[in-house]
């Protein structure tokens, strides 16, 4: 079981052992916090003297801000809530038929994508094997068929399906239809290995409202925890890390957004939470014969539900004209390496959108448009380089994952327009916003994943009050 300790968070480490001379204050004095109205100033925290103060970072618990977390003393969070509001309303209402006409240019991109590497492999299939064209037409119908897999899901399933169109495409590109009700509407919209109505619960309901939360799916550090204490050379922990970032959308993603839709489905008939929901489900190769986990979902149900329509439509039905039209092994070797390619590629520029030793993760539940879940989505999130629509396709469109979570149901073109703005708000109220290549960002991830590095933990003393909400899944739904 992949378990969140807690033990590190309730002792003071050597370097934070400072005596404190402080006075208790009185018993009856109103709670006051470090952010909200103006930044409000915590009061006089009082310690015996025998304590020590924790410094922040490693603590949840923490009771003086290290250097680095010095910003936080003075965010007035009810200005910036404010700011960021009138900024996602300004955006929303300016979306139109430019947001629908640039979406439709990236579907087409993204079919043209699938359609090269097709014609790439087809045409590598009549070529002797292992000459120069033949070398240079195998990784090119690999690298084509990867990104139209990569594109049909982080830029188009993923805006469409979070609402970015609703308005504005006068519900054609509508997330109520998008892929979900049945399975030819799963075929014609987005066909991947995960199920869309279980993507809509994992990724649009639970990881964007509890980001960096223990009740977030995504939580990279938690997830991790097994392989982050595992007793092994380092060079076994980075060939795990390579495993999953070939397999990850079959292996993790698929049986773990479905296991979230069980549980959800759970949760509204009013039946009892199962132990161990929150840890991260993944593939049972049990299940290929009959047994395996069964504790949220029948392996059987899952494997014919969620990757059965995708494989045979991806391994099966493609390549099997090219038994009769010659090159059927090219054309299958081209699809099995564009399959290992378009998840490496995900889990390059998803995986490494919220973890890294300079992010934070989060004790408390927050209310979602507050102050603090504006702020959470910042410090919470990372973005790359951003700029062109070919930049932004190459990187799936997941380089302005700051702007898309403060506001997730907005349009490709409204976030290239938001990031200025936000990138500039942050400046002005002095909050951590981070932006950098997508490579040095997956050595973040990598750190945090084998455990070389360690997410921040933001002090929950530190928290605005006001804004804290249940810790419970109640409001998810």
């Amino acid at each position: 079981r992949l378990l969140l300790s807690r033990s590190d968070d309730d002792q003071p480490t050597s370097e934070e052992k400072k005596p404190v001379a402080r006075q208790l204050p009185s018993p009856a004095a109103p709670p006051t916090h470090a952010m909200g109205k103006g930044g409000e100033r915590p009061a006089p925290l009082v310690l015996p003297a025998e304590s020590k103060e924790l410094l922040s970072g490693p603590s949840y618990a923490a009771t003086k801000l290290a250097a680095e977390d010095a910003w936080i003393d003075r965010v007035d969070l009810d200005a910036f809530q404010r700011e960021c509001a009138a900024i996602g309303k300004e955006l929303a209402a300016s979306q139109g038929p430019a947001d629908v006409a640039h979406l439709r240019k990236i579907i087409w991109w993204s079919r043209a994508c699938q359609w090269a590497g097709l014609g790439l492999a087809l045409a590598a299939s009549r070529l002797t094997s292992f000459t120069a064209l033949w070398a240079a037409a195998v990784p090119a119908a690999v690298f084509c068929l990867s990104l139209g897999t990569l594109t049909r899901w982080t830029i188009v399933g993923h805006h469409v399906c979070h609402g970015g169109f609703d308005k504005c495409s006068k519900q054609q590109y509508s997330r109520f239809r998008f892929g979900v009700g049945s399975l030819y509407r799963r075929a014609v919209d987005w066909l991947d290995w995960m199920l869309v109505e279980a993507w809509n619960v994992e990724h649009n309901q639970l990881h964007h409202y509890h980001l960096g939360e223990i009740h977030d799916p995504d939580l990279v550090e938690f997830n991790m925890e097994y392989l982050r204490g595992l007793e092994a050379p380092k060079a076994v922990k980075y060939v795990a890390v390579f495993l999953i970032a070939c397999t990850w959308k079959w292996w993790y993603y698929a049986p773990n957004t479905y296991k979230r839709l069980r549980v959800n489905e759970r949760r509204k008939k009013g039946l009892p939470e199962l132990e161990d929901t929150h840890r991260p489900q993944t593939f049972d190769f049990a299940w290929l014969v009959g047994s395996g986990d069964a504790t949220f979902f029948k392996g059987y149900d899952f494997l014919m539900e969620s990757l059965a329509p995708y494989f045979v439509q991806r391994f099966v039905v493609l390549p099997l004209p090219f038994l009769w039209l010659g090159g059927y092994a090219t054309v299958l070797a081209c699809l099995v390496g564009a399959e290992v390619l378009t998840n490496m590629h995900a889990f390059l520029v998803i995986a490494t959108n919220h973890a890294g030793d300079d992010l934070y993760r989060f004790e408390r539940h927050c209310k979602p448009r507050s102050g603090t879940f504006y702020l959470r989505q910042v410090i919470s999130s990372a973005n790359f380089a951003t700029g062109s629509d070919l930049n932004d396709f190459l990187h799936g469109w997941l380089n302005y994952q700051i702007e898309h979570h403060l506001w997730p149901d907005l349009s490709m073109l409204s976030y290239q327009k938001a990031q200025p703005l936000i990138e500039a708000l942050c400046a002005k109220h002095g909050i951590p916003y981070v932006q950098e290549n997508v490579f040095w960002r997956l050595k973040k991830l990598v750190d945090i994943m084998v455990g070389d590095a360690t997410m921040r933990k933001f002090p929950t003393k530190f928290e605005y009050a006001a804004d804290l909400g249940a810790d419970d899944l109640a409001g998810s739904d």
